[in-house]
């Protein structure tokens, strides 16, 4: 019987060894794979309404700290075009963000700037990119989601030069956030409901592309259980034709994760890990039977929970 020599051998263990370890976890959210597997980046995803204190200092930390690089994109609110010139666009955005702004004074980040056009070719614009390129931080604003996708999101599946700057920013172990609009806009596919809208038809979940940083999941903010928000949020987690269309994979729907957060919640996720944190609670909705029949999971804050794949290719949640 051949024999492998024991140093030979403890080479091939060790570089077996080295690949298992090296290997990223697969997010089952489809988020970006890390540049570094022991610093994942993650996303933050708040469901509107009052920012809590434990939200803003999570983001803030998961962005680095004093060395954090933070970049606030007021878009989906504010519009350069709503204003008679760029001094009173600037004194209305540090006024309305002014807890941002302080960071950088108080010395608690190394930088912080806002980032906003109205015109969507700068999305395409290496100056205008360039601070993303650097930070280790991005949050959203609130406001409307459809002019997020006017002005930075390319025409499906292309991608435009902000996109890919902002998915480098996970890439290299930072942090996306947003709240309200923000959060609405950050998956591949985008619910466009305005907060008025109370329909329950499926008609009325209208959806479009949205910023792709992950792409297995949709989500809805200003969550409530009544109103006709649930109806409408688990008819398009349902609608198989409709997710497999706009995401252009054929069996893209089968797996869809749903994750809806209510007003003062937000979800911090990494990995397959969710951490739920303000003062409400999140949800998330989960695909059985190939895809036809939904499991809806409530997740109170201080909760963690993390996403697993299950028998036959579904997915479950394992509370922490």
């Amino acid at each position: 019987m051949n024999r492998i020599p024991f140093s030979v051998a403890l080479l091939i263990v060790t570089l077996l060894g080295a690949s298992r370890t090296s290997r990223a976890e697969e997010s089952l959210l489809g988020l970006p794979q890390p540049q570094n597997t022991n610093r994942p980046g993650c996303v933050v995803l708040h469901g509107g309404g009052l920012i809590t204190q434990d939200v803003f200092d999570r983001f803030v930390e998961l962005a680095g700290g004093k060395n954090a690089r933070i970049v606030l994109i007021p878009s989906a609110g504010y519009r350069l075009a709503d204003y008679p010139d760029m001094k009173s666009y600037r004194a209305t955005l540090a006024s309305r963000y002014s807890s941002w702004v302080q960071l950088k004074i108080d010395g608690r980040v190394a930088d912080f700037r806002f980032l906003t056009t109205d015109n969507p070719n700068d999305a395409n614009h290496p100056e205008f990119v360039r601070p993303l390129e650097s930070a280790t931080g991005v949050w959203f604003s609130g406001g409307d989601q459809g002019r997020l996708n006017y002005r930075y999101v390319g025409e499906f599946p292309s991608r435009t030069r902000f996109q890919d700057a902002l998915l480098g920013v996970v890439q290299r172990g930072g942090v996306v956030g947003g709240t309200s609009a923000g959060t609405a806009a950050m998956p591949e596919i985008m619910t466009l409901c305005d907060e008025a809208d109370q329909g329950t038809s499926r008609s009325c979940a209208v959806a479009a592309h949205g910023l792709g940083l992950f792409d297995r999941a949709i989500v809805e903010q200003h969550f409530s259980t009544r109103g006709g928000r649930l109806e409408r949020f688990t008819d398009l987690l349902k609608d198989r034709v409709k997710l497999n269309n706009l995401a252009r994979r054929p069996n893209a729907a089968e797996t869809m994760i749903g994750i809806a957060i209510e007003e003062r919640s937000a979800v911090v996720a990494k990995n397959n890990r969710l951490e739920v944190l303000g003062e409400t609670n999140s949800h998330v909705f989960l695909k059985t039977d190939n895809g036809r029949t939904v499991q809806w999971c409530e997740l109170e804050p201080g909760e963690a929970a993390q996403l697993m794949t299950g028998p036959g290719n579904t997915v479950r949640l394992l509370r922490r």
